[in-house]
C-alpha cells in the first residue's frame, strides 16, 4: 500500500474508533437514566404518598397507579438496561483501546511492520463491531461523535 494511502487510512480509523467509543460511551448515559426515570415513576406509582395525594380521586384512577408500576416494573425486566448500559460500557472501553493503539501507530507509520499492526488492529475491532450491532444506530448521534473526534485529533496533531 502506497505511503499517503497508509496514512489516510490510520488517520480514518482512528477518528472512526473515537467516534465509535465516544457514542458507545453516550449510550450507557443513556440506558441509565433512562432505566433510573422509570424506576422514579415505579416509586412515584407505587408509593402511599401518592395514594393519598389522590385519595379523593376518581377510582378509576387511583386505579391506574398500581397498573402503571405494574407495567414500569414488567417493562424494566423485559428491557434489561442495565445490562444492556454494561454491555455498551465494556464495547466503549474496548473502542478506547482500539483509538489508543491507532494513535500509537499513527505517531510510528514510518517503522517496520506498521501495516501489519494494522492489519492486526483492524481485525480486533471487528469483534467490537459485531457486539456493538445490538444497539440503535443513531446517524446523527454519530456524525456529532465523528465530528468530536476528528475536532480532538485535529487539534491535537495540528
Amino acid at each position: 500500500m502506497e505511503a499517503q494511502d497508509f496514512r489516510r487510512r490510520v488517520w480514518d480509523e482512528m477518528l472512526f474508533a473515537a467516534m465509535r467509543a465516544n457514542y458507545f460511551g453516550e449510550m450507557v448515559l443513556w440506558y441509565q437514566n433512562l432505566e433510573k426515570w422509570i424506576r422514579v415513576v415505579i416509586l412515584v406509582a407505587s408509593s402511599g404518598a401518592a395514594a393519598t395525594v389522590l385519595a379523593k380521586t376518581p377510582d378509576w384512577l387511583k386505579l391506574g397507579l398500581p397498573i402503571i408500576a405494574a407495567a414500569g416494573s414488567f417493562w424494566l425486566i423485559l428491557s434489561q438496561f442495565g445490562m444492556l448500559a454494561r454491555e455498551a460500557s465494556d464495547i466503549h472501553a474496548g473502542w478506547n483501546s482500539v483509538e489508543a493503539r491507532y494513535e500509537r501507530l499513527w505517531n510510528s507509520l514510518e517503522e517496520p511492520g506498521s501495516e501489519m499492526l494494522f492489519d492486526q488492529i483492524y481485525d480486533s475491532a471487528n469483534a467490537l463491531s459485531k457486539a456493538g450491532t445490538k444497539f440503535p444506530n443513531r446517524q446523527k448521534r454519530l456524525a456529532h461523535c465523528l465530528d468530536q473526534a476528528s475536532q480532538i485529533a485535529t487539534v491535537r496533531y495540528a
